[in-house]
C-alpha cells in the first residue's frame, strides 16, 4: 500500500475525530451541546466538509425539538440521544463500506458566525462473518 497517500490522509483529518467500525454494527458519531445556556437549537449532519451556511449533503435535522422527517434522507440515520438534553448525536444503522467517510454535525446558534461545527471521519472495516 502507498504508504505516503494514507499519511496525507491522516493529516488531512488529523484535527477530527475518527471512528471506527465493522460492516453490519452500528456506529454512534457525539455531537452535543449545552442545551441549559442556549436552549433548544436546530442542527444538521451531512456529509463532506461544513458549507459557509447549512449542511453541504444533508443526512437528517432537528428543530431543536424533534427530528425533520423531511430531511432524513435514509431510515439508517438517526437521532437516538435525547434531543432535550442537547444530545444531537448521530448514529447510523448496519453500516457498510460506502458509509465510510467525512461527516459533519452543525449547531446552529444564533449570530454571525456562531455555529459550532464538528468534523468525524468514519472508517468502515469490513466485518468478519461468523460460520457454525
Amino acid at each position: 500500500p502507498d504508504t505516503s497517500c494514507l499519511m496525507r490522509f491522516l493529516l488531512l483529518f488529523l484535527s477530527d475525530h475518527t471512528f471506527v467500525g465493522r460492516t453490519g454494527e452500528d456506529v454512534t458519531l457525539s455531537c452535543k451541546y449545552d442545551i441549559t445556556y442556549y436552549k433548544a437549537l436546530s442542527v444538521c449532519w451531512g456529509r463532506g466538509q461544513i458549507p459557509v451556511s447549512g449542511c453541504g449533503n444533508q443526512l437528517i435535522s432537528t428543530d431543536g425539538h424533534k427530528v425533520k422527517e423531511e430531511t432524513r434522507v435514509s431510515s439508517r440515520y438517526k437521532l437516538l440521544g435525547r434531543l432535550g438534553d442537547g444530545d444531537v448525536s448521530l448514529t447510523i444503522l448496519n453500516i457498510s463500506e460506502t458509509d465510510a467517510g467525512r461527516y459533519a454535525c452543525r449547531v446552529d446558534i444564533p449570530g454571525w458566525f456562531n455555529d459550532d461545527k464538528h468534523h468525524f471521519i468514519l472508517i468502515v472495516e469490513r466485518g468478519e462473518k461468523l460460520l457454525f
